[in-house]
């Protein structure tokens, strides 16, 4: 479960800009609904199930989502997959010449297992300047490790506290971490247990979804396979009225006639050999004749839009529920239908799961006091040096029952954009 999420100098994003999931003590409405408990100690507060980010275009969104997933990949592979000497694929404020000379910085504070973490860390280019992690595992902090690079001396200087095992093993994962790759991901790699349960949230539990719109299904496929999981997917997709008696999978050998003809000569020649005696699986939807009740079969490219981004997107989206894993979506209204969206985000909190969904959108009619509670609002714009700030509804103040998504198109709480009266006649 995520509590807080915290991000300084990166893309958009200049002075350190916060995304909190606790649930306001101040905000009663939907409480049972929309926010829920981790029944563990009073060192995690009430969660929200989910939030929403507005903005207008290039103000900063999609970099939020980014920084989620370059921590993400940098704790699952800094160590595993980089070499000596490979630059860091951060990437700073740039409209300052004291941001490009800056470190970026990141911090998060999440549950796994019924212990709550405090993990950040700050880095360049060319390395990591400094790395923390806090555990609370009786409620108190311990300190685990604090790495921080000397420049006086080129090197890293560890510190580590009692609680954080291992004896003389510790000083070798130090020695180990090389100046681009992460302290945690190399002791994870050297088979440290005790970082374990933190790491398996960043490999298992948070999910980042940067785009839909090249969204696959081979999740969803795969879930089909199974009986059961199969009829769960067929479920979800009633559930938004889609009126489909059953999904089957068909397997065919990969063949050129079934290229675009209008290909270009090299990239078909390209795919005909690595795609050579491949199978391949679609999908096949049943849905009933209006007046004999027959299942009809449908192959997938006569379902529309809307329907076949569903079906990508169902089995992830049962896997998170079912699996309790934080969602983050860059723009799920992308290929979804703005009553669609409505629906996920309604049984995401009729569910009773401790699943939670962090989502861009444009779709002003989610801010209804009825779906959303105040505190689950956000929104981000540019400031006077184009730099992107994160802010909650809640810092206005709003009213119970107050009409949100009129005040915010009428800009009472910024976060859209600002257009100039253009004569497109007069062009």
């Amino acid at each position: 479960m995520l509590i807080e999420f915290s991000v300084t100098n990166y893309r958009s994003i200049l002075e350190r800009q916060t995304l909190n999931m606790a649930a306001s003590p101040y905000f009663k409405e939907l409480e049972s609904l929309n926010t829920f408990i981790t029944n563990q100690n009073d060192a995690v507060p009430r969660l929200l199930r989910s939030t929403v980010l507005y903005g207008p275009n290039a103000s900063g969104k999609s970099s939020l989502i980014k920084a989620l997933l370059f921590v993400k990949r940098q704790v699952l592979y800094s160590q595993k997959e980089s070499q000596a000497g490979d630059e860091i694929d951060v990437i700073p404020f740039k409209l300052t010449a004291e941001s490009r000379a800056a470190d970026s910085e990141f911090e998060l504070i999440f549950v796994e297992q019924g212990v709550r973490y405090e993990y950040g860390f700050r880095c360049n280019y060319e390395r990591v300047t400094e790395e923390w992690l806090f555990a609370y595992p009786l409620g108190r902090a311990q300190k685990w490790f604090h790495r921080v690079f000397d420049a006086t001396t080129n090197k890293d200087a560890y510190k580590f506290s009692t609680s954080f095992l291992g004896g003389r093993q510790r000083q070798m994962w130090a020695a180990q971490t090389r100046p681009n790759a992460l302290f945690f991901s190399t002791a994870i790699q050297l088979n440290n247990e005790q970082l374990k349960p933190a790491f398996d949230w960043f490999k298992s539990r948070l999910r980042v979804i940067d785009s839909l719109q090249n969204f696959s299904s081979s999740y969803t496929l795969q879930c089909c396979s199974k009986d059961e999981d199969r009829k769960r997917v067929v479920e979800f997709m009633n559930s938004a009225d889609l009126s489909i008696t059953d999904i089957k999978l068909q397997e065919t050998i990969f063949s050129a006639d079934t290229l675009p003809t209008d290909l270009p000569a090299p990239i078909r020649e390209e795919l005909i050999k690595s795609m050579a005696g491949r199978k391949l699986i679609e999908p096949r939807f049943f849905h009933k004749d209006a007046n004999t009740q027959e299942s009809i079969e449908f192959d997938e490219n006569e379902e529309s839009d809307g329907t076949r981004a569903l079906f990508a997107f169902a089995g992830p989206w049962l896997d998170v529920l079912e699996n309790e894993r934080i969602l983050v979506v860059d723009e799920l209204d992308t290929s979804l239908h703005p009553l669609l969206v409505h629906h996920l985000v309604k049984r995401l909190h009729h569910e009773g799961t401790k699943a939670q969904l962090i989502f861009t959108t444009h779709d002003t009619t989610l801010l209804s006091q009825k779906l959303l509670r105040r505190d689950q609002v956000w929104f981000m714009e540019k400031d006077a040096q184009a730099a992107t700030k994160l802010y909650p509804l809640s810092d206005f103040s709003p009213r119970d029952n107050e009409a949100v998504e009129r005040g915010y198109l009428n800009g009472r709480y910024g976060g859209v954009p600002f257009l100039k009266e253009l004569d497109f006649y007069g062009l």
